[in-house]
């Protein structure tokens, strides 16, 4: 309920602020910007940092869009699940992950952050609360992602989650050209992508 009644205000908001023809900035709470803040026309939407539910049967998790990756890490890690990509700088929120690509953070096997993502609920810059996945408004689910926040403000996220291991075995293989490293990393994933 308390998500809900945030987003509509956060809605109303930007409905205001649309009806005049008036631009406006997200503040996300403390961040790691190094923009100037600005005072006027801003949408506040730091108290959206929940962690809203862990699914551990369907492997889900639904978060607000300031979740930290560590607070979610430590969240989903109680239910034995963690993220199949875990951005490096724990400071990164889930949104930021999503609307940034998080390309310094990817998995070979999964990914960039944002292709984990399910489904994300997001105020258009009408004011209009619509959730995006890959089958609804799945132009819209695409775009946004990295969009940078430049197509809606992020206010719920449903991503994937796998099971949590104890240990990971990293296996280093070394080469001395780039025709061998490509020799190596079929052999390595042979039969993987079937």
């Amino acid at each position: 309920m308390e998500h809900e009644l945030a987003v509509s205000r956060i809605a109303a908001t930007v409905r205001a602020l649309y009806s005049r023809r008036e631009s406006y900035r997200i503040f996300h709470g403390s961040t790691n910007s190094t923009r100037p803040v600005q005072k006027d026309r801003v949408i506040d939407i730091s108290e959206l940092s929940n962690v809203v539910n862990i699914d551990p049967v369907s492997k889900v998790a639904i978060v607000e869009p300031n979740v930290s990756m560590d607070k979610l890490v430590e969240a989903t890690l109680e239910h034995g699940l963690i993220p199949p990509v875990v951005m490096e700088f724990p400071g990164i929120t889930v949104g930021g992950g999503y609307a940034g690509s998080a390309g310094e953070s990817s998995s070979f096997k999964y990914g960039y952050f944002d292709q984990t993502v399910n489904s994300v609920e997001m105020v258009l810059a009408n004011g209009e609360i619509v959730t995006a996945s890959r089958t609804e408004r799945p132009d819209l689910f695409k775009g946004a992602a990295g969009a940078l926040g430049t197509l809606r403000i992020t206010t719920l996220i449903e991503l994937q989650l796998i099971p949590a291991k104890k240990f990971v075995k990293t296996t280093y293989h070394r080469t001395g050209n780039i025709p061998d490293t490509i020799q190596v990393i079929r052999q390595e994933t042979m039969g993987l992508f079937q």
